[in-house]
């Protein structure tokens, strides 16, 4: 795949707005997007910033525009080298709006930070700082052309009848009360171990999401996956390169004549599988439906959860040891 390129169009209000600007850029380019902007040129000779501006605009796939009020009152005006791209852009939204990515960075009214000729054009939000991340993965989404949401695909039209009413049927059963009827689904040995492998996958997936989340916000984390069998599954937890905490999760009949999904954890983690610190069996609850619960000694709260919420919990354990 080839590398993007990205022109960043901006206001100097500031020094801290244009290092942000700058980092923004440097962000995007260490995620394969080749981001440029007037800083990066000007500072390798002297350029003529008409012909500059021109070049990056024209040749460039997306052009950013990071709004600011600053930023409108320039561009509205037709002020500088902001109003000098803004008939640029004007120009280019003409032919290809998907070339232009707003993005709006005020902390007072917004509106103001939205010249006219991008009202109305939808903008990613960095206005917010603690957002950073999840608006930063939003741009790299558009800029990549990779959707943020997966959309199903079109499946089979239903075979749908219209329901049938007639005077005959408005009163018939309605003086039952439906706790009168019993739900008599019994659950099977095959329900049971199947319910058992998809959550031990989940648990595993969940874990590996957790811990890739966690490596993207901090630098020094680390983790590894080491799948010794469909069944058996070590997780490895690093903080500067040492290893702090291993899990061994895996599927077994201990203590039971059916698979249960067993924990091992520590510094030290044998692959024998004679031993376990935590054993997550399951149960059904009131409504016929099957789900899991620890029983060991590793929570005190013995209630019954589903695959993600175990894996929170089992996290929970993780994150004392790597801090």
């Amino acid at each position: 795949m080839k590398n993007p390129t990205v022109f960043i169009s901006y206001s100097w209000d500031n020094p801290s707005h244009k290092n942000w600007v700058i980092a923004l850029a440097n962000e995007l380019r260490r995620n394969g997007i080749n981001a440029n902007l007037d800083e990066f040129i000007t500072q390798k000779g002297t350029v003529n910033l008409n012909r500059m501006m021109i070049e990056n605009i024209s040749k460039s796939e997306y052009t950013i525009v990071v709004l600011t009020d600053r930023y409108a009152d320039k561009s509205n005006e037709f002020e500088g080298g902001v109003g000098y791209e803004t008939s640029l852009l004007i120009n280019s939204m003409v032919e290809n709006i998907g070339k232009i990515i707003p993005i709006l960075r005020n902390k007072g009214d917004k509106s103001n930070a939205i010249p006219y000729y991008l009202k109305g054009v939808s903008y990613i939000d960095f206005s917010d700082d603690n957002k950073y991340d999840e608006k930063m993965e939003e741009l790299k989404h558009k800029i990549l052309k990779v959707d943020i949401i997966e959309m199903e695909p079109i499946g089979e039209i239903p075979n749908l009848k219209p329901k049938r009413i007639v005077r005959e049927t408005l009163y018939k059963n309605t003086f039952f009360d439906v706790d009168l009827i019993p739900n008599l689904r019994e659950i099977t040995d095959k329900d049971r171990n199947g319910f058992m492998k998809e959550s031990f996958s989940e648990i595993i997936n969940d874990l590996e999401e957790i811990a890739e989340q966690t490596k993207k916000k901090n630098s020094n984390f680390d983790y590894n996956i080491d799948v010794v069998t469909n069944k058996k599954t070590f997780i490895r937890y690093y903080l500067n390169g040492m290893e702090k905490h291993v899990i061994k999760i895996w599927l077994g009949d201990f203590f039971s004549r059916q698979e249960n999904i067993l924990l091992s954890y520590g510094r030290m983690v044998s692959d024998n599988d004679n031993s376990c610190n935590e054993m997550i069996v399951n149960e059904v609850n009131q409504d016929k439906k099957l789900k899991l619960k620890f029983t060991m000694g590793m929570f005190t709260d013995k209630k019954l959860m589903d695959a993600r919420e175990i894996s929170q919990e089992i996290w929970k354990q993780v994150v004392p040891f790597i801090k």
